[in-house]
């Protein structure tokens, strides 16, 4: 059976058609690797990359700028990861610049961003040089932790669900607080004492102001001064009167001093502390002797004497009368 010449123009168009879209998905695929554009090379090395897979595209200020070329094991806690880059981008590429792994959305397909460096930084990323870099999150840790946390909290509810059903049904101080007047009774009480302790207090003020009792006597009225004000002046009266008595009784000593009956008397207290005065090597030696005795330096034994000696002169000198 011949093929008609429609039948051929048809395969003809699809057989075009078939080229141009292989030809069209060739290209598409290597824009998107990078394939027909200058590339340099650049890696990192992470902890966990997170599910980063090769092909994905690494983005510099929101921009697609190259794809991940290879990721490598080389160690069991170092990942390495080789990324192609587009020469366009190499001249803002800054030896500070920070590459990390993230999400393309919030469910969207794992990439590298890559961070610009700091405005002081001169120096350039050279092709085949080593990016710095900060590991990812990572999701199955924090997805852990949320359990533990939403474990944690449904005891926490569970047991506050049972403290509130303890409190609804009348038990502990809390309820009492919550569903009973006890407290407010008390507080009534309270007041009432208080108002009934003021009162009290307030009566005891107006009596000490009106002056009764010690405490109102001695606040508010002036006679404990005046009876202070009266033992003064009577001490000071008596102050007096016995200095006269001591004056008095100076003369009356210094008389008795001169007095013939006394005078051996004196002359034998002013040899005695003569020879008392030399026992301790003293300078009152003439002082002594020409002392007069005050009544302040006379004890009783003495006055004793003195009296004594007076008694046998006037005997002494009676009997003389009497001869």
């Amino acid at each position: 059976m011949k093929t008609s010449i429609s039948q051929k123009i048809k395969i003809g168009f699809f057989t075009i058609a078939g080229i141009l879209l292989f030809v069209a998905g060739i290209f598409l695929i290597g824009s998107k690797k990078n394939m027909f554009d200058d590339t340099f090379m650049i890696y990192g090395t992470f902890k966990n990359i997170g599910g980063l897979e090769v092909g994905n595209n690494i983005r510099f200020a929101g921009i697609t700028v190259g794809t991940v070329k290879d990721i490598r094991i080389v160690s069991d806690t170092l990942i390495r990861v080789d990324m192609t880059m587009k020469s366009d981008v190499r001249p803002f590429l800054k030896k500070d610049a920070l590459a990390s792994i993230g999400s393309d959305g919030l469910m969207g397909d794992k990439l590298v961003t890559i961070a610009s460096g700091s405005a002081n930084e001169a120096r350039l990323l050279r092709s085949g040089s080593q990016i710095m870099t900060v590991n990812p999150v990572d999701v199955d840790r924090v997805v852990g932790k949320l359990i533990n946390v939403a474990g944690n909290a449904e005891i926490i509810t569970r047991e506050l669900a049972g403290m509130a059903m303890q409190i609804k049904d009348g038990k502990g101080s809390i309820s009492s607080l919550l569903y009973t007047d006890n407290l407010s009774k008390s507080l009534e009480g309270t007041a009432r004492n208080a108002e009934n302790i003021t009162g009290s207090l307030a009566g005891m003020a107006r009596q000490m102001q009106s002056g009764k009792g010690s405490i109102g006597n001695l606040m508010y009225t002036n006679a404990l001064s005046d009876r202070l004000d009266s033992t003064l002046t009577k001490a000071s009266a008596a102050l007096v009167t016995i200095n006269e008595a001591s004056y008095g009784f100076s003369e009356n000593m210094k008389a008795l001093h001169g007095n013939i009956f006394f005078r051996g008397y004196f002359r034998r207290k002013a040899r005695e502390a003569a020879q008392n005065a030399d026992l301790n090597k003293s300078a009152l030696n003439k002082d002594y002797v020409s002392a007069d005795f005050e009544a302040s330096d006379m004890n009783e034994a003495e006055l004793k004497e003195i009296i004594s000696e007076a008694q046998k002169a006037l005997a002494a000198k009676q009997l003389d009368k009497n001869k």
